[in-house]
């Protein structure tokens, strides 16, 4: 509350000490209601982290604990596979590994002989126990009867020591340390539990060294098919090497995953492995600052995800009903454009206008001044994401029109949160090397996976030089 020296000195009726009393308590007012505006918004900011979850924010479902999130799919309809979906179930083998014949002596009505006409077949698949299986090498020894020279034939190259493990084991290694993310003391375990034989962690080690340096060519592979895609997805997630801070990166599609590690998550970092800066189609990922610099040459595509998370946290929290609309105006026309793909039609021109409109529309409502923009001193999580909202808006909507573009980057962020569950599991990579190791066998493993491939013969013959891609 203010008042000018002539309106305190008439609430005072001329008495300068009573003013100057006034005018103190006047001063002392207003620096408390300054600070009770700061408390509150520490107290609403407070508030508004303790009700952020997986669903309405960018934290990991990891973190919701045992409440119950509210979900951000639409319901499908009835339960089960949706329509069309082919199913799958075991089919039958044609060449089975063993038959077995069941007979019949008699009519079992009558008791005369009974005549053979066919017979109905059902099969059973199941796993054989688990053995060793020991090859052994004789290299044969023999002395020339002319000269005398005594001799040896050759021993396979990769057949170093009088005993050893094979590349079966190394394959098994690989794959349960990079893709089912066990710790190398549980590898251990597994194989002497199951095979009676419990190689060193040293030993285990010296097969994944091994493994990661028959692999480089296939990641090469790899890298040079991304390249050639029309589309790739793109994220990064934290992972500590050495306890120190580093990025896990990623590019992946629905059939090639590559994965790096570096110490930056920025510009720097992707500059550094080298996917990125010379790629020249359309990169599906999040709203991070280092994909827009200006060297990239790549279309950009934003996570409808992390803006129908954002736009939830906003509308939960702050009560905006903006934030609303949009979630309903993004999911709605996700779900348009689903059936237009499904028609194999593309979406009439005049609904993505109208689509585009109410976008327009709907952050006219959103509680932020324009004249901020352009000085970058949006504040509020509130103003921060309408900027965004309306910076962005043909990057976000570019599923309207292209019909390649998904409406998520949910398939990377899936690949990279088993890195998540790797970290969780071993706590830290313990050197550098360890974590490139993983990147590689998790990009390879992965991407036999992605292509219906059977994983651990084609982890054998890369042992060999015989994996490749494209």
């Amino acid at each position: 509350m203010k008042l000018t020296k002539e309106q305190v000195l008439t609430i005072s009726k001329g008495d300068q000490e009573i003013a100057d009393f006034i005018t103190g308590l006047l001063v002392v007012m207003d620096q408390q209601a300054k600070r009770i505006k700061q408390l509150e918004a520490c107290v609403h900011e407070l508030e508004r982290q303790l009700g952020q979850n997986s669903h309405n924010s960018s934290k990991p479902p990891t973190s919701d604990g045992l409440r119950k999130p509210t979900n951000l799919r639409q319901a499908g309809g009835k339960k089960g596979a949706p329509k069309g979906h082919p199913g799958h179930t075991l089919r039958f083998c044609s060449n089975p590994d063993e038959v077995v014949t069941h007979t019949l002596e008699d009519c079992s009505r009558c008791a005369s002989l009974l005549t053979t006409t066919t017979y109905e077949t059902r099969q059973v698949f199941d796993l054989p126990a688990p053995r060793v299986r020991v090859t052994e090498h004789r290299a044969q020894l023999a002395c020339c009867s002319a000269c005398g020279l005594e001799q040896r034939a050759d021993f396979p190259a990769h057949v170093k020591a009088p005993t050893q493990y094979g590349d079966g084991f190394t394959a098994w290694t690989a794959y349960l340390h990079a893709y089912q993310m066990l710790p190398l003391e549980r590898i251990a375990a597994l194989f002497e539990d199951l095979m009676g034989l419990r190689p060193s962690e040293a030993t285990l080690l010296s097969m994944l060294g091994r493994m990661h340096r028959q692999l480089e060519q296939a990641e090469q592979d790899i890298r040079k098919i991304l390249f050639q895609k029309p589309l790739v997805h793109a994220d990064e997630t934290g992972v500590r090497v050495k306890e120190q801070l580093h990025w896990m990166h990623t590019v992946y599609t629905s059939d090639y995953t590559w994965l790096a590690i570096h110490d930056r998550r920025g510009s720097k970092g992707m500059n550094a492995l080298g996917q990125l800066p010379f790629y020249l189609g359309t990169v599906v990922h999040d709203c991070f600052t280092s994909y827009f610099v200006n060297e990239y040459r790549f279309t950009h595509a934003l996570c409808n995800a992390h803006l129908l998370r954002e736009c939830k946290g906003i509308a939960e929290h702050d009560r905006h009903q903006w934030a609303a609309s949009m979630v309903e105006l993004l999911q709605e026309s996700w779900q348009l454009v689903r059936e237009y793909r499904q028609w194999e039609k593309p979406i009439p021109a005049e609904v993505v206008d109208a689509i585009c409109s109410h976008y327009d529309e709907i952050l006219k409502d959103a509680p932020y001044e324009w004249a901020k923009i352009s000085k970058g001193k949006a504040k509020s999580k509130s103003e921060n994401l309408a900027v965004r909202l309306a910076k962005y808006k043909p990057e976000i909507l570019r599923f309207l029109w292209d019909a390649h573009t998904p409406f998520d980057n949910n398939q990377a962020e899936r690949d990279l949160r088993m890195v998540k569950v790797k970290q969780k599991i071993s706590g830290c990579f313990r050197t550098l090397e360890d974590a490139t190791q993983f990147a590689r066998m998790r990009s390879v493993i992965s991407t036999l996976i992605n292509q219906k491939l059977a994983v651990l013969p084609a982890l054998v013959s890369s042992l060999a030089g015989q994996l490749r891609f494209g």
